[in-house]
């Protein structure tokens, strides 16, 4: 166990070194990714995602929503913040006893989604369709929910847990302003991932490995399977009809891309939740999305 976490380790450092290395001696192209991934950010996510951040982590600072059960908590916050929340609730209550491991597993199968707002009105945008959007997001959600039987286990909870009742407080400024802090701080994990893998596929551009990829669908594809938002992104940019952009958008927006599912990895770290464990149930969420949204499409788009 040992001698695999230090190759994990060392393949780490190797990557980072790799990256900087790149970075310094491809500055320009380095440049380029970080101008790309800024102009979505601030153009695209920020002014979706940040209001909607604020308020919803200010709703959860009076405490209310953490009388939900353990199996619901999780799902709810994903659903008011995005990506990675889920994985960040669910790792926190493997580790206070309220979730063992495997129904830790299945409570993320279900419980690491993005929001309504990305995938309405930043999807929506990409691919240039409210409705097609709302397609993209029942199939999110249903395709979330299916996913959890994938991962049904019969292990009863370590603790029967009920949160106890918080003493009620006034609601002031104090978390409003808590609130705006956490919703930048969330904006700049977003940034920084989005930056480090936008980069990544400006360098795998510029050596050449995508001009061996000729179908203009299938390299925005692959780049999506990087970092979904850039993507979809460029699948909007593709000549295709507006049920296959759908389809493929259902699918990557739910499998999250390997952006997404370094951060959930990252945020779950020390539960006992491995890359394996995120890295599987996001591409079965991703398939489901995929199907549901091949079958909707064919009676919402007509």
């Amino acid at each position: 166990m040992k001698l695999l976490s230090l190759i994990k380790n060392k393949i780490v450092v190797f990557v980072a070194i790799l990256f900087v290395s790149g970075m310094i001696i491809l500055p320009d192209v380095t440049a380029d990714g970080f101008r790309n991934a800024i102009n979505i950010w601030l153009n695209s996510i920020v002014p979706v995602l940040l209001p909607f951040f604020i308020f919803s982590d200010f709703i959860k600072s009076t405490g209310e929503l953490e009388y939900l059960p353990p199996r619901v908590y999780p799902f709810i916050i994903s659903f008011l913040s995005g990506y990675p929340m889920g994985a960040k609730v669910t790792a926190d209550f493997i580790k206070e006893n309220r979730l063992s491991l495997p129904e830790g597993k299945r409570v993320l199968s279900y419980s690491l989604v993005t929001g309504p707002s990305f995938i309405i009105f930043t999807i929506g945008s990409f691919i240039g369709s409210t409705k097609a959007a709302v397609i993209v997001a029942i199939s999110h959600y249903i395709g979330a929910l299916l996913n959890s039987f994938f991962y049904y286990n019969s292990h009863k909870s370590v603790a029967n847990y009920y949160l106890e009742k918080h003493n009620t407080e006034n609601i002031t400024m104090e978390k409003f302003t808590q609130a705006i802090y956490e919703g930048f701080k969330a904006m700049g994990t977003i940034l920084a991932y989005l930056m480090i893998f936008t980069i990544a596929i400006f360098f795998i551009e510029h050596i050449g490995l995508f001009d061996y990829v000729k179908n203009q669908t299938l390299l925005s594809f692959i780049k999506g399977i990087f970092e979904m938002t850039i993507g979809i992104n460029l699948i909007g940019m593709c000549d295709i009809s507006i049920r296959l952009k759908t389809i493929i958008s259902a699918f990557l927006v739910s499998l999250g891309g390997l952006s997404v599912i370094g951060q959930a990895t990252s945020i779950a770290g020390g539960c006992g939740l491995k890359l394996i464990d995120i890295v599987e149930v996001k591409i079965t969420h991703g398939l489901l999305a995929g199907i549901i949204a091949t079958l909707l499409v064919n009676i919402m788009l007509i």
